[in-house]
């Protein structure tokens, strides 16, 4: 996880926007500027925002060519929205001609231009930020609340282990019966393999789900192969946050050079045999009396999903 922290707007920034094709504003200093950097002080991505009223507006998103497909201009956003955004704040907005899927993968979902709070659409920046055939995109809380998926980073450790125990106390989703707590998480999380990564489904409201990709076997030949585990907060099961945390962790597996996803479930958890299924996973057969949970032998089923080899230029975190 790089730092990523409020910067002065410089040269570089200038720079990075034109590599990018995006305009540099006509008053920088204006704007609320975030940037990541590598460890010499290179500048990696920045973003920029501006509060109209209730509304803020993201603007700027860039990453160096360098720096692409690591996960760097998710982990930036997210940063920005849960440092920026307040409860005053009613809605995000953005406008984009050629990154819709990756904001879509954040939370926000495109509405008409019209739609655009008034003192935004009133403003000079509204005009010149990006051409008319630009996409407008919203994240707001109002109704199903808006979620965005990053990194996990070892201040998640609470909200890991609040929703792990809940699957734990549920009974329906592990085989383990010891509560977790914090810390032990925060050195789960710190003492993994890098390519074994942990996203969290962040909001307005903090995490609501996580998933991992884990260790299969500590063989050489299994290097290909992660298990998964996958925890949504109780509170918005149902919401298809699953599917978005499967989805992402999927694209990142590619890019860490995985073939193949196992995971294994206990059959009559329908739900989550539902989601497996729809993304691609294959039943492989029932390990039969496999543990026992109060007093009860209970059985778990296999599945897998084969990802294939075509790791360049798969879409993902960027």
């Amino acid at each position: 996880m790089l730092p990523i922290a409020p910067i002065p707007f410089r040269s570089a920034m200038q720079d990075l926007l034109q590599r990018a094709g995006l305009p540099c504003p006509e008053d920088p200093e204006a704007i609320a500027w975030w940037g990541a950097h590598d460890q010499s002080g290179g500048l990696l991505a920045l973003a920029g925002v501006e509060r109209y009223g209730s509304a803020l507006f993201l603007r700027s998103v860039a990453v160096a060519d360098s720096a692409r497909k690591c996960g760097i201009g998710t982990q930036l956003v997210a940063t920005v929205l849960s440092q920026a955004v307040t409860r005053e704040i009613s809605a995000v907005y953005l406008l984009t001609d050629s990154a819709q899927q990756f904001f879509a993968r954040l939370g926000f979902h495109p509405i008409a231009r019209a739609a655009a709070p008034a003192e935004l659409a009133a403003s000079d920046e509204w005009s010149s930020a990006c051409p008319q055939s630009a996409t407008l995109m919203e994240l707001t809380p109002a109704g199903q609340e808006a979620v965005w998926i990053r990194s996990a980073q070892p201040g998640d450790a609470a909200a890991i282990a609040r929703i792990y125990n809940q699957g734990i106390r549920a009974g329906l989703a592990t085989f383990e019966t010891g509560e977790r707590s914090p810390a032990e998480r925060e050195s789960w999380l710190q003492n993994r393999p890098p390519r074994f990564r942990v996203l969290v489904a962040d909001s307005l409201s903090g995490v609501r789900g996580w998933v991992s990709l884990n260790p299969f076997s500590p063989r050489a030949a299994y290097r290909f192969v992660a298990d998964v585990s996958i925890y949504v907060d109780e509170s918005v099961r149902g919401q298809g946050l699953g599917g978005r945390l499967l989805e992402t962790v999927m694209t990142v597996a590619r890019q860490e050079a995985f073939h193949k996803l196992v995971l294994t479930l206990f059959p009559e958890n329908q739900a989550a045999r539902k989601l497996y299924l729809g993304h691609g996973f294959a039943p492989v057969g029932i390990l039969h009396q496999q543990g026992k949970i109060n007093g009860h032998w209970r059985d778990t089923e296999v599945m897998e999903c084969i990802l294939g080899d075509g790791v360049a230029g798969s879409p993902g975190l960027a």
